[in-house]
């Protein structure tokens, strides 16, 4: 299946430091304080549904960033719905149904255009979200430009510091080797026509994944990498 990077929530504003603790509890990450804090979490037990379900309670969905429309409240969506059920109605529901059903659904493939739903992403597959970035685009074409500390960062859950710090090297990375192959036009092309493994390719790649990183960091979102036991952000569908 490869490298998926997945933006989830940020959290709503007065509950960061919350939050954060929580996110540490579920992704099994230290927390910081004195070595008797660090001792206690060792021996920790916690109610992992109850932990999930708070945490999920105080943090903004990424469909809210990126202004998705949800079906029932914008016209755009409910003719998306509409469209569903004319093209493979169920038998057992009307159309109505259906539109109450998914009232709140919010509809990705409707949201304005952003680098925050990439070029690179297994989106269309089905399996992650259109906002996901296909991160295995750089393990497989991009290996050697990275080089192995860079790359093991990109297999690390991250908060938005961390997802910051990541865009940052990535854009550095991307900038020094375009230079290098005089491909730094690529630099602010959204979708390129050019063959796989090229340098316009590659460095194409790293760019498109620095500004994913920088968007979703500049808004406080977390970066979930599928390694991670965190729940997903289409718990927040609706």
């Amino acid at each position: 299946m490869g490298l998926d990077w997945n933006p989830i929530g940020k959290p709503v504003a007065g509950h960061e430091e919350e939050y954060e603790k929580l996110f540490k509890l579920l992704s099994d990450t230290p927390i910081a304080g004195s070595w008797r804090d660090k001792f206690k979490q060792l021996f920790q037990r916690i109610d992992r549904d109850a932990v999930t379900k708070r945490w999920l309670e105080i943090q903004v969905a990424p469909y809210v960033t990126i202004q998705a429309p949800q079906v029932g409240i914008d016209a755009r969506a409910d003719e998306w719905a509409k469209a569903r059920y004319k093209e493979n109605p169920p038998k057992d529901k009307t159309e109505a149904e259906l539109l109450y059903e998914l009232r709140g659904y919010y509809v990705v493939a409707l949201a304005p255009p952003c680098d925050g739903i990439p070029y690179y992403s297994n989106g269309p597959a089905g399996y992650v979200e259109l906002y996901s970035f296909r991160s295995q685009c750089i393990v497989v074409d991009c290996k050697d430009i990275v080089g192995k500390a860079l790359l093991e960062k990109c297999y690390q859950s991250c908060l938005a510091p961390g997802l910051s710090a990541l865009g940052a090297e990535l854009r550095a990375c991307a900038s020094d080797y375009a230079s290098k192959h005089n491909v730094i036009h690529v630099e602010a092309v959204r979708e390129l026509d050019t063959p796989e493994g090229s340098p316009e390719s590659k460095a194409h790649i790293l760019f498109s994944a620095a500004r994913w990183c920088e968007y979703w960091s500049s808004r406080g979102h977390v970066d979930l990498k599928p390694i991670s036991s965190l729940p997903a952000a289409a718990e927040l569908r609706r």
